[in-house]
């Protein structure tokens, strides 16, 4: 999954869809006109994503080499690059620069990911004599401007524009098995390593500083004049980061916040602080928010140094509590969460009150930046879009799900209407955090309030309550105290319900999110088949998991007549010479296998002909993305086509896989990129999952013995979910909040009853039926396949066929699992839409979106088999001998 950063830049372009920052339509009168009158003619200047590059006639840009960043603030980025391309066309160097004031003011805003903040434009020398005299001559045609500093660079002598850094220019890389470009540098021995683009400036260790005399490290880990020590990092953004430290003077703990120039427009992230210092102070004597202690400029950095606060933010406060995330919820546990909540935001009203008394509003007031102690006291932190009435204006910095759909702060008044606003809907994300959703949707507040408050026995002045708060006149809303009080009373004098499970008919929502997955068909491009995740954007659009491949499959599965074109788009990508990567769910495996079933059998066949598996995909283990997934595929190829050569293939990606094995107590396990997930895409248990087919289709009993022991890798991960049964966790050591197919409970359960109906063992079998009720659910926070409520339905109708003695419960649960997924579906122009990745924008993909949720939907009403298990070459005669077992 992504960081909630990177899918903020993917929302900045569309209210209703992922798109890339690149998409934006330009200005050219900001940057390219002024530009063009510079460039001879011979010179081309062309449009790529967020940059204009400059290239010279017969330029021939090196693979590698020190690179040029120039960075600016907004008010003279035109002067600067005027000037620089003045420069950089007398010496003939080529260059790129942000497309417009809009992709700049994007580059230097705090959102921006940290690697590439602040490159204004990027020069491309032809060498290390070049790349000197150029620089050289940038020093000083740019003497006395300003600009962010670039954090993947060093900075050249004391120039407050120009970095430098060591990187790939024409670029050789390579595909990364799940479809993403891994940029590479090679040594002067010929090996090739990563070219990292983080931001930090990295040297590789066969290479020297040009200028080693002239460079200015950043800040140390001890500030302030040595009183404050960092101790690790709590979050970063472009504009600097928040810090876990100590004051050595005081011999307590503080919170370091740090303000880097020149990011979020001017001296913004500076100036920011500088007010949250100084609001902090008018509200030190309310104990509403963390005592300011000091505020200073070190280096060229500015610093806040606050209390530190026991506890935990309000988002994970409510994490702990929710009644639906108990399978068996009672009387007592409402009433007891009831209770906590209102009194917990009681006392959050009252905070807010006294804010406002003091004439300070807050802006963005999310439960990101609330935290209750353990006292449950209300502290609030995070001010920086906080203003004083009269001294300041309005900071448009918002939390997606908590300002209403017209937000204005111009006047007292409505500033704190709409700090009412964002109490109701913090008070909504204590019924279910589904706020992300609400620009996308306002009425799915009152969909879920109703549907969960009447599950869980609510009594109906809770969605009363939220929805006046909510409501889109903001004279309308009631203050928070007020609500608050009046909601506290009737709690007082109303008896809450015994939670129930809803015995509405099982919805049948597919034809209506097809029909929509067929209206943005009619509008594929190229660059994305229908509507998706951004990963979509960062690979190809042909895969499985966000691409055309994987909507081809949904139609498929479900017996739907496919979109007229989506075929050929899937054949069209799978001849395109653009490198896809090799792995299941993001490349040729998986779009040969659907390929395969479309009756595309010619092509399939030719994306299956690698014999061995590529360097990309050896070095990842899991199902998703790497070995296990692309030997799997390779068995269907051969169970399909009886060609030993498959079989081969799938054997070798096996004994690798086996080569690679770490054994922990008796089990087996294989590293993720240094991490350790848990479940079907990446963890031990799908690894498993392959090699139990391939010990079937072999014979060969070391696979056999090496799937049993990886499955018992992560049966050894069990947790115990809030009522105290088992449950997984997505990483070795992680929470037990992740009961999904991607990572967690679902996959490690969906694994496991396949090893039951392959091998008869009952201790398989004890494990599902042990686990089966951390699947027994109705809620989560998302609807989606890989990391929601579809794939957790997906493999309860898994165990309906596995275990036909328990069918009928198994498909009651999955029933129950639609019914959660209702309240997510938006009705769109054509059927319904589904929202994909954090809620924050529809998707039409397999993997978070229309089609994965669709395929759900026609599997639990028609029947289907799973996606990608090869559960048609499973041993079934098992089956019956059990039943009697268990009978």
């Amino acid at each position: 999954m992504k960081r909630h950063t990177d899918l903020l830049h993917y929302t900045a372009v569309d209210r209703e869809f992922f798109e890339p920052y690149g998409h934006r339509s330009i200005d050219e009168a900001d940057f390219v006109v002024p530009v063009r009158r510079i460039l001879p003619k011979q010179w081309t200047m062309r449009r790529a994503g967020i940059w204009m590059h400059c290239t010279p006639p017969a330029a021939d840009l090196p693979s590698q080499g020190w690179k040029i960043h120039v960075s600016s603030v907004a008010s003279t980025a035109r002067i600067v690059l005027s000037i620089a391309a003045a420069t950089l066309v007398a010496s003939g160097t080529a260059f790129k620069f942000a497309a417009d004031g809009r992709m700049l003011d994007g580059l230097n805003g705090k959102r921006w990911p940290r690697g590439g903040s602040g490159k204004f434009i990027t020069v491309y020398p032809r060498g290390i004599d070049d790349f000197r005299r150029v620089i050289d001559d940038l020093y000083v045609a740019l003497s006395g401007y300003a600009g962010p500093y670039v954090l993947s660079d060093r900075r050249y002598r004391d120039s407050r524009v120009l970095h430098y850094r060591y990187g790939g220019i024409a670029g050789e890389h390579r595909v990364a098995a799940d479809g993403r470009r891994e940029w590479l540098l090679r040594a002067p021995d010929g090996h090739m390593e990563a070219d990292r683009r983080g931001p930090i400036f990295h040297l590789p260790d066969w290479l020297r500083d040009p200028f080693p005399k002239d460079t200015t490290e950043l800040a140390p880990a001890t500030l302030g004049g040595g009183r404050y020590r960092i101790r690790r990092a709590l979050s970063f953004s472009a504009a600097g980061g928040v810090y876990f430290g100590e004051d050595l003077d005081e011999g307590r703990p503080v919170v370091i916040k740090e303000a880097r120039p020149f990011i979020g427009g001017g001296d913004s992230a500076a100036s920011t602080l500088r007010k949250e210092f100084r609001l902090l102070r008018r509200l030190a004597p309310l104990r509403v928010a963390p005592a300011p202690i000091a505020h200073f400029k070190d280096w060229e950095h500015s610093y806040l140094v606050e209390e530190y606060i026991e506890g935990e933010t309000l988002r994970g406060w409510l994490a702990r509590r929710y009644p639906w995330l108990k399978i068996r919820p009672t009387r007592d546990d409402v009433v007891h969460y009831l209770d906590e909540v209102t009194t917990v935001f009681a006392r959050f009203a009252e905070v807010l009150a006294q804010v406002h008394k003091e004439g300070v509003s807050l802006g963005d007031l999310s439960f990101h930046n609330c935290m209750v102690t353990p006292r449950g006291e209300i502290r609030l932190i995070d001010l920086e879009t906080a203003v004083e009435e009269g001294l300041d204006l309005p900071v448009d910095l918002r939390t997606p799900g908590f300002t209403s759909a017209r937000p204005r702060r111009d006047d007292p008044a409505s500033a704190r209407a709409e700090d009412a606003y964002a109490f109701g809907a913090n008070l909504l994300a204590a019924v279910i955090p589904i706020n992300a959703m609400l620009p996308l949707d306002r009425s799915a507040a009152f969909r879920f309030a109703q549907s969960i408050g009447d599950e869980m026995g609510y009594p109906p002045a809770l969605a009363a309550t939220i929805a006046a708060l909510l409501d889109d006149v903001a004279a309308q809303r009631p203050s928070p105290v007020d609500a608050m009080a009046t909601l506290r009373e009737t709690l007082a004098t109303t008896s809450v319900g015994i939670p129930s499970v809803t015995q509405e008919p099982t919805p049948d929502h597919a034809d209506a999110i097809f029909a929509y997955l067929d209206a943005c068909a009619a509008h594929a491009r190229p660059d994305r088949y229908v509507p998706a995740g951004p990963e979509v954007f960062e690979t190809h659009p042909w895969g499985v998991a966000h691409g055309a491949a994987g909507v081809l499959h949904a139609y498929l599965r479900g017996g739907r007549t496919p979109p007229q074109g989506l075929v050929a788009y899937v054949l069209e990508g799978s001849r395109s010479p653009k490198p896809r990567g090799a792995s299941l769910m993001y490349g040729d495996a998986g779009m040969a296998w659907v390929l395969f079933d479309a009756g595309e059998g010619e092509q399939a066949l030719a994306l299956w002909r690698d014999g061995s598996p590529d360097d990309a995909i050896r070095a990842r283990p899991g199902v998703y993305d790497g070995l296990a997934g692309w030997g799997l595929s390779r068995l269907k190829a051969w169970h399909e086509t009886g060609a030993s050569a498959f079989l081969a293939s799938a054997r070798e990606a096996g004994d690798l896989l086996l080569e690679r094995a770490i054994e922990t107590d008796g089990t087996l396990r294989w590293a993720h990129d240094d991490a350790h997930p848990v479940g079907l895409a990446h963890g031990a248990a799908g690894v498993a999952l392959f090699l139990l087919h391939l010990w079937l289709a072999s014979g060969d009993e070391r696979f056999r013995i090496a799937a049993d022991a990886g499955l018992a890798f992560d049966h050894a991960q069990r947790g115990l979910n809030p009522d105290d049964k088992a449950s997984w966790p997505g990483e070795v050591g992680g929470a037990t909040r992740f009961p999904y197919l991607r990572r967690g409970t679902a996959g490690v359960v969906a694994v496991t009853a396949r090893f039951f109906a392959a091998t008869g063992e009952t201790r398989y079998r004890d494990i599902v039926f042990d686990a089966e009720a951390d699947l027994m659910r109705r809620y989560a926070i998302a609807p989606g396949l890989f990391d929601g409520l579809a794939g957790i339905g997906e493999t309860l109708l898994d165990l309906a066929e596995i275990f036909p003695e328990r069918a009928l419960r198994y498909a009651t649960a999955a029933g129950r699992i639609a019914g959660g997924i209702s309240p997510f579906l938006i009705p769109r122009k054509g059927g319904l839409a589904v929202p994909g990745a954090e809620l924050l924008r529809i998707s039409c993909d397999f993997a978070t979106g229309n089609a994965g949720v669709g395929a759900f939907f026609d599997r639990l009403h028609r029947g289907a088999a799973a996606s990608f298990m090869l559960d048609e070459r499973l041993p079934r005669a098992m089956h019956a001998r059990d039943v009697e077992a268990v009978a």
